[in-house]
């Protein structure tokens, strides 16, 4: 019986962290997305569509070939230091050397080729980002300590500073008159400054990292990582191929057309990445100790994916043409962006339950089945965008995006089965119902009145039908704020 109390308890323990830590995450995530979107948007108008374009494809060519930079070793350790926290010290250590290093090598390899083949700013703007690159391989390795160890506070921090820094260093340079490589400078000394900051409380609140671990562990480590790290490597090069292949296929203003609706629907698409990342180290203890308390989040978290993801891509798709000239401006360069921001848009609540099915994949260690999955969704965008850049541009790349998403989706879904029964259908029903509802109101609050107008009916009506229709009662609403989550009969008995 004491065993099975105290199991009960760090049940219970588990769902109050992830109910703090889902929400500093979506603070987090809340305050970047809003002062990004500002920031984007003066950017682009200042250096123009092209320049814009040049930028995010030389940020999209070096996140492609970070891809081999310690593949798989974050993720790897991160989920043992999290079952073993003793480890912490010793696997971040090994992370860094491993990722430091080879990001090194591949990052300065990317430089000499570019210089040698490249000139001009879009050769500048490679070896920037190269050098941002490497700062952010390296704050981002850091951070596997503060996941595993579920102290998200500091990650907040860190990011929002490095933020501040970067907008106000950047917009004054713009206003001196200086233009998209200025900026793109800029973005490097605040990743440069994130990686200070994230050291600074890393040493403050854990510990140092540890660099005792000898090169045949090195290499044993890095080994076992490759089936995570070929998942990573698989998602990074779905979520940039769209700019490179623009890049190369058709010119910068098709990538700048594109990049500015992907930056907008990117900032709702993290959301996913804040719930599983707000879930992953209790869903890895609670798949092993308790199968029904690991249904209840999985059916809890995808009632969440619902909950947020189609309101937003109803939304989202209804006011595009409003967001882009808020953003952007009247000029007639953004414009083709709304269609762009339409299409992404209906792929939010496919990354948000994505990402849920993924739960238990992960869990179970099920890597290579994913592994084979994303390899298979990479070569179908590829072979999309071949088919359709050449004639529709940074639309094409819209919709390729949006059928790959969705294929894949589908498959992790029949891969994940057993885990469905969970799944509360009647209330997944029930929000869409009330999603629909609301994007009927807000249309015509936009027609009569406006976009914000529009937004203003759309959440009331949305939040009022919730209720009615029971997809969420008052008393789940008291319990997330409580942040409690019962732990099953077979753990308390």
């Amino acid at each position: 019986m004491p065993h099975n109390i105290g199991t009960s308890e760090v049940l219970m323990e588990d769902g109050r962290r992830i109910a703090l830590n889902a929400a500093l995450m979506l603070l987090k995530q809340a305050i970047m997305a809003v002062l990004g979107v500002v920031f984007v948007g003066y950017l682009a108008r200042r250096v123009g569509v092209a320049a814009w374009g040049e930028f995010q494809a030389s940020l999209a060519i070096a996140s492609i070939v970070t891809i081999a930079a310690g593949v798989g070793v974050r993720g790897y350790l991160a989920r043992e230091v999290a079952v073993r926290p003793e480890l912490g010290p010793r696997h971040l250590g090994a992370a860094l050397a491993i990722r430091g290093v080879t990001g090194t090598l591949v990052l300065g390899a990317t430089v000499a080729v570019v210089l040698a083949t490249r000139s001009g700013v879009g050769a500048q703007l490679v070896v920037l980002a190269a050098a941002s690159q490497l700062a952010t391989l390296l704050y981002s390795t850091m951070w596997l300590s503060f996941e595993a160890h579920e102290r998200f506070q500091y990650i907040l921090y860190a990011e929002l500073g490095a933020r501040l820094f970067v907008i106000a260093l950047s917009a004054a340079l713009l206003a001196l008159g200086f233009g998209v490589v200025a900026a793109a400078a800029a973005f490097l000394l605040g990743n440069v400054l994130e990686l200070g900051i994230t050291a600074h409380y890393l040493r403050s609140r854990l510990y140092r990292p540890e660099f005792a671990t000898p090169p045949a562990e090195l290499w044993q480590i890095a080994k076992r990582s490759l089936p995570i790290g070929a998942l990573g490597a698989l998602a990074s090069a779905l979520l940039q191929a769209d700019r490179v292949m623009l890049r190369a296929l058709c010119d910068e203003q098709a990538v700048g057309v594109y990049s500015a609706a992907w930056v907008l629907s990117e900032n709702f698409r993290m959301l996913p990445d804040v719930l599983l990342g707000a879930a992953f180290a209790a869903g890895m203890r609670l798949y092993a100790q308790d199968g029904d308390a690991f249904g209840r989040l999985y059916s809890g978290c995808m009632l969440v994916a619902a909950l947020f993801g189609l309101p937003v891509a109803a939304g989202v798709a209804l006011l595009a043409p409003d967001i882009i000239r808020l953003v952007y401006g009247t000029t007639g360069d953004y414009a083709p962006s709304a269609d762009v921001l339409r299409i992404l848009a209906c792929g939010v609540p496919v990354t948000f339950a994505f990402q849920v099915v993924t739960l238990p994949l992960l869990a179970a260690k099920r890597e290579v089945a994913m592994v084979q999955m994303l390899a298979v969704t990479l070569v179908a965008k590829i072979a999309l965008n071949l088919l359709l850049l050449p004639r529709y541009r940074a639309l094409g790349a819209a919709c390729a995006t949006l059928a790959v998403s969705a294929g894949a989706l589908i498959a992790s879904w029949g891969m994940t089965a057993r885990w469905t029964q969970f799944v509360e259908l009647g209330r997944i029903a029930a929000i869409l119902a009330a999603t629909a509802v609301m994007a009927s109101a807000a249309y015509a609050a936009r027609v009569l009145a406006g976009m914000w107008a529009s937004m203003a009916v759309g959440v009331a009506v949305y939040v009022v039908l919730l209720v009615a229709l029971r997809a969420v009662s008052f008393s789940e609403l008291r319990a997330l704020l409580a942040r409690r989550v019962r732990a099953s009969p077979a753990a308390v008995a």
